[in-house]
């Protein structure tokens, strides 16, 4: 039994802004004991948070957020416990990081033209690190340049849906990417389900068909879940017969609402997510 964990946080290979050993190292401060990096559709930050982790005597669950859609609506699940080594893993893995690549040189073409800029999608690999930036890094060189006061302004003005510079990623059906991550040895995870602003009826039907998908576990356990959200997800975890995972989904020092562990207890009654085969106990 782990006894502070968190199963859903980001370093500086996705979109969070520490680099893995340093939210390992956070981590450590916080007092958690098993911390899954869960970086999106990457893997790239696993070995050098793994090394951290075996150092100051953290159990790092090897993980990734991956995009899918459900329908028209991009959804996110969480492999946990995965094989790094996985063919099929990889090969998903390389196909997300292109289709963020395309996804990425269009959002920069739209803002060099919206926000009356030049090379945005260069500076926003430039920032990242990276050829396949997301939204915030682009937010990042929108405040760079002046376009906007913030980041919340850059998503509000160009970059949210309905705006100038979204555009929306082909990616795998749900139910594809939860076969990817079984085949992968990973335990899928639907994510921060509350996030999705569905009705109870719509929720329902999502985990429901991520049930049907072969999902395992449900994240019910977040920082910051109003009484009303906390009984919504624990309608669905025990109606469709799923264990409960737990995460804070930390990408930054700078979010003061919440950190690294800061997760309600599991209820007695429920299977935790270790608890499930393939996972890495405690």
């Amino acid at each position: 039994m782990f006894h502070c964990p968190d199963f859903h946080s980001h370093s500086l290979a996705s979109d969070g802004v520490l680099t893995p050993a340093e939210l390992v190292a956070r981590a450590a401060e916080y007092g958690v004991d098993a911390l899954a990096l869960t970086d999106h559709d990457t893997l790239d930050g696993l070995e050098e948070a793994g090394q951290a982790a075996s150092e100051r005597g953290i159990t790092l669950v090897p993980g990734i957020e991956l995009s899918v859609l459900w329908g028209s609506r991009e959804i996110h699940v969480l492999g946990l416990w995965l094989d790094t080594s996985s063919a099929t893993l990889l090969k998903r893995v390389k196909a997300q990081q292109e289709a963020r690549r395309q996804r990425a040189i269009r959002i920069g073409e739209r803002l060099d033209r919206a926000a009356r800029l030049n090379g945005t999608y260069a500076k926003a690999c430039a920032l990242a690190g990276s050829d396949f930036p997301g939204r915030p890094w682009f937010a990042r060189v929108l405040v760079e340049e002046g376009a906007v006061r913030d980041q919340g302004h850059a998503f509000n003005r160009f970059l949210k849906k309905g705006q100038s510079g979204f555009v929306a990623t082909p990616w795998v059906s749900l139910e594809q990417g939860v076969a990817d991550l079984l085949a992968g040895g990973a335990i899928p995870v639907l994510a921060h389900p509350q996030a999705y602003q569905l009705t109870r009826k719509r929720l329902r039907e999502l985990v429901r068909d991520f049930r049907n998908a072969g999902g395992l576990a449900l994240e019910a356990l977040m920082p910051g879940l109003s009484p009303h959200q906390a009984a919504l997800l624990e309608e669905c975890w025990r109606h469709f017969d799923l264990a409960v995972s737990a995460g804070s989904d930390f990408h930054s020092p700078a979010q003061k609402w919440l950190r690294l562990g800061g997760v309600p207890p599991f209820p007695a009654d429920a299977t935790p997510v270790w608890a499930l085969p393939g996972a890495g106990g405690g």
